[in-house]
C-alpha cells in the first residue's frame, strides 16, 4: 500500500492534472482513512469536471465516510444515470446506494437496491464459479469429514524458528466483528497481527481440498508437520513481520474451515472466534461490496449466504467436540456493550496484561491501514448502530430466518 501511494504521488508529480492518477490516489487514500486528503484531491477533480463517473463516485464514498447519507445517495443516483457505467461499477454503485438508503431509514428500498447489486455481481461471476466446488459444498464437506472423526489430541511439534511466543488464530465467519476485535487487541505493544492474509492457501491445497487431501492430513507424520509450520512461520518473516517473542494474531475471518490444518500443525495456538448475531451477520454480508472469491460469491445470493453462515457454524461445532484447542467465543454485542468486562475476560485467555493504549485503539487504527468494510466503523470507535440492524429489514430476511433461527437461539440472540 505505501509503495502503492507513493507510485501514484510520484505519477501526479511527473502530470499534475492525470485523473487517473489523481482517482487511484484518492480511492488508496479513502481506503487508508485519510478523508480529509482523499476530499482534498476528489474536489481537485471535481472542480474541472463534476459529473464524471469516477468524481461521482469518489463523492459518493467520501459522503458515506462521513456519515452523510444523503449526500452518498444524491451522488450515487447521478451516477446511475450514466448510460456508460460497466457493469462492474453499476454494482457497487447499487449496494453503496442501498447502504445509504439503509442509514437513511428506507429499509424496503436499502435492501431493492442490495439485490440489484447481486445480482449483477452474480451474473458477473458465473462463468467463473462454474465447475468449482461452492463454499457451501466445502464447508459441509469439512463438516461431515470432521463429524465422523475420531476425538483426539495432536502430537506437541517443536517450536519453529522465528515462531511467535502465543499464537493466535481469529476465526468465526464475516461481518462477525473481527476487525473490531483485531484492532483492539493490535494496539497493545506485545501483540502483533495480519489481516487476511492466505497464510494457509497452500496448506489448504494440499490437505482440504479433497477427500484424498484430507486423508494426507490424517496421516502427516510429526516431521513433515514440522515442516509446513517452518513454511508458515517463513512465510510471515517473507513480509516483514516479526512475531518472535510477541503474541500473533491471525485474522481469518473466513479462515473456520482451517481448523483441522491449525490443529495438526499449530496444536499450543489459541482460537478467538467471533459470534455476533447471525440475522445481523448474513444481512451485512449480503448488502455488502467485497472482492470477490468462492464464499463472497455465496453471498450473492440471501438464500446461498444463510447456508453458508449454517454450514460455517455446523463446521465449528465439529472443530470445538474433536479438535483439543484451546478456543474462546467472543460475542461482538458483549465487546460493544461491556467493553472492559469482555477485554478482561480475552486478554486472560491470551495470557496477556491490561494496556492503556487499548482503551483508545480507534485512534490507533486510524494510523493503519484496514483493508476490510469494517474500516469506517473501527475508525469511529465503539458504537451501537449495527446491533439488531436486522430489525429494520425483517420481511426481507423472512425467507432465511427459518435456517437461522436455531443458531440465533444457540448462542443466545432472543429477539
Amino acid at each position: 500500500m505505501d509503495r502503492a501511494e507513493a507510485g501514484f504521488r510520484r505519477a501526479l508529480a511527473l502530470d499534475p492534472a492525470s485523473f487517473p492518477a489523481r482517482f487511484g490516489l484518492a480511492s488508496l487514500l479513502l481506503d487508508n482513512g485519510a478523508v480529509g486528503e482523499a476530499a482534498a484531491v476528489t474536489e481537485q477533480m471535481a472542480a474541472e469536471a463534476a459529473d464524471r463517473p469516477d468524481v461521482l463516485w469518489l463523492r459518493a464514498r467520501l459522503a458515506h465516510a462521513r456519515g452523510d447519507a444523503g449526500g452518498a445517495r444524491d451522488a450515487l443516483e447521478r451516477l446511475l444515470r450514466d448510460p456508460g457505467l460497466n457493469p462492474a461499477r453499476q454494482a457497487e454503485a447499487w449496494l453503496l446506494l442501498g447502504l445509504a438508503l439503509g442509514d437513511l431509514g428506507d429499509g424496503k428500498e436499502a435492501f431493492a437496491m442490495a439485490v440489484r447489486g447481486k445480482r449483477i455481481q452474480r451474473r458477473l461471476y458465473a462463468a467463473e464459479a462454474t465447475g468449482r466446488e461452492g463454499e457451501v459444498a466445502k464447508l459441509r464437506r469439512l463438516g461431515s469429514w470432521l463429524e465422523a472423526s475420531s476425538t483426539h489430541s495432536e502430537p506437541t511439534l517443536p517450536t519453529a524458528v522465528g515462531a511467535a511466543q502465543t499464537h493466535v488464530f481469529l476465526l468465526g465467519f464475516p461481518r462477525s466483528g473481527t476487525t473490531l476485535l483485531e484492532q483492539i487487541l493490535a494496539a497493545h505493544p506485545r501483540v502483533a497481527t495480519l489481516e487476511e492474509a492466505p497464510t494457509l492457501a497452500a496448506a489448504y491445497q494440499a490437505f482440504l481440498s479433497g477427500p484424498e487431501a484430507c486423508a494426507a492430513l490424517t496421516a502427516l507424520d510429526p516431521e513433515e508437520a514440522a515442516a509446513w509450520a517452518d513454511h508458515y512461520w517463513k512465510g510471515l518473516r517473507d513480509r516483514g513481520l516479526d512475531v518472535a517473542g510477541r503474541v500473533f494474531i491471525d485474522k481469518q475471518p473466513a479462515g473456520t474451515l482451517t481448523l483441522p490444518i491449525i490443529a495438526r500443525l499449530f496444536p499450543r495456538a489459541r482460537i478467538l472466534f467471533a459470534l455476533r448475531d447471525p440475522r445481523d451477520v448474513v444481512l451485512s454480508c449480503f448488502r455488502q461490496a467485497f472482492q470477490m472469491n468462492a464464499m463472497t460469491y455465496a453471498f450473492t445470493d440471501l438464500e446461498e449466504t444463510a447456508a453458508c453462515y449454517d454450514a460455517c457454524m455446523r463446521l465449528a461445532d465439529a472443530a470445538r467436540a474433536r479438535l483439543k484447542l484451546a478456543w474462546a467465543d467472543v460475542r461482538h454485542e458483549a465487546l460493544v456493550e461491556d467493553f472492559d468486562a469482555e477485554l478482561a475476560g480475552i486478554l486472560d485467555f491470551l495470557g496477556l496484561e491490561s494496556s492503556a493504549a487499548m482503551t483508545d485503539f480507534a485512534k490507533a487504527a486510524g494510523t493503519r491501514t484496514i483493508r476490510t468494510p469494517s474500516a469506517p466503523q473501527v475508525r469511529a470507535g465503539l458504537n451501537r448502530r449495527g446491533l439488531g440492524r436486522w430489525q429494520l429489514y425483517r420481511d426481507e430476511l423472512a425467507p432465511v430466518l427459518p435456517v437461522l433461527a436455531p443458531w440465533a437461539e444457540r448462542f443466545g440472540y432472543t429477539t
